[in-house]
């Protein structure tokens, strides 16, 4: 209802009550006895007698006792509070095992073998806000140009070695120019290829940025309707970000490879970068598009996280 409501009457003032009762005529001697006699004897009024004069003072409500209700109304304070000290307590030893996990996690990964492919499981990582985990992976996202094109890479945790498509750096021993997240230009050669997979790995001559980490769990831990996004240079523009989510696992590929497809914009110039979760993993690599045009239609798909380790793993 939008229309206001109709005014209330305006209430009768205190004197405009019902009227009084006339007095009765006395009953003398034969009278009814006063009401607090009649309600201790349990004495029945005659018929015949008058009712009692009717007081014009209004009764006094009983006094609600206080001392119940205050007693009631401390308890539930003392309940609240011991309530809140125990959750206080859940929460502190929750907090201090996380951190102390991920303490732990940071450290193995720490004092690993060099050879060793470093990954980060989902207990080893929270999932962040979209543009944290953007921040986090972007350094380690490079420019791949060749004599024949350019597209991406990106830089591996630990031993800074590069991920890329073979169809993006070509052969085994094939040089190639890296461009770093901050513009600087650094040789590389290729040390590892696989037509297959679609994978090279390159081996810099410099300091290309931080790393990295690669999804440990089997599919990367990913399932349809995650979200994911893509970092790579396409159409030469570096650092270009795009989000999408993961439409299907393991699709087979034209090889009939596993792969991942998603719906993250993927251009020319991706081929090679980074498919990453809200985790700042590496959880594929994005090498093709499926287009009854020249141009994305949101059908693209990426190498699984899984054949970039067995890559990686094979250079020594």
């Amino acid at each position: 209802m939008t229309g206001a409501l109709p005014p209330l009457s305006p209430r009768p003032a205190s004197g405009d009550g019902l009227p009084p009762l006339a007095p009765r005529a006395s009953q003398g001697a034969q009278g009814l006895p006063p009401v607090e006699s009649v309600a201790r004897t349990g004495a029945t009024a005659s018929p015949d007698a008058p009712p009692p004069p009717r007081s014009t003072t209004p009764p006094k409500a009983p006094e609600t006792p206080q001392a119940p209700r205050e007693r009631a109304v401390r308890m539930r304070v003392v309940t609240l509070v011991v309530v809140a000290a125990a959750a206080g307590a859940i929460g502190g030893g929750l907090a201090a095992s996380f951190l102390g996990g991920d303490d732990q996690g940071a450290a193995s990964g720490a004092t690993g073998s060099s050879q060793a492919v470093p990954t980060a499981s989902a207990a080893d990582s929270a999932i962040m806000p979209l543009q944290d985990a953007i921040s986090s992976v972007r350094p380690s996202v490079v420019q791949v140009r060749t004599a024949g094109g350019q597209g991406s890479g990106v830089v591996m945790q630990s031993r800074g070695l590069i991920i890329t498509n073979n169809h993006v750096a070509g052969a085994k021993g094939t040089k190639v120019t890296v461009v770093t997240a901050d513009n600087r230009e650094v040789p590389a050669v290729v040390v590892a290829s696989d037509p297959q997979r679609d994978l090279d790995v390159l081996r810099p001559q410099g300091s290309v940025g931080p790393g990295a980490a690669l999804a440990a769990e089997p599919d990367a831990g990913l399932r349809a309707g995650d979200t994911v996004f893509a970092i790579g240079s396409p159409f030469g523009l570096m650092n270009t970000v795009t989000v999408g989510v993961v439409s299907a696992v393991n699709r087979p590929g034209d090889s009939g490879q596993p792969m991942i497809q998603t719906d993250a914009p993927i251009n020319p110039g991706n081929s090679g970068g980074g498919l990453f979760d809200l985790r700042g993993r590496l959880v594929g690599v994005p090498t093709s598009i499926n287009s009854p045009v020249p141009g994305n239609v949101g059908i693209g798909f990426a190498v699984t996280s899984a054949e970039v380790q067995r890559m990686l793993k094979s250079v020594k």
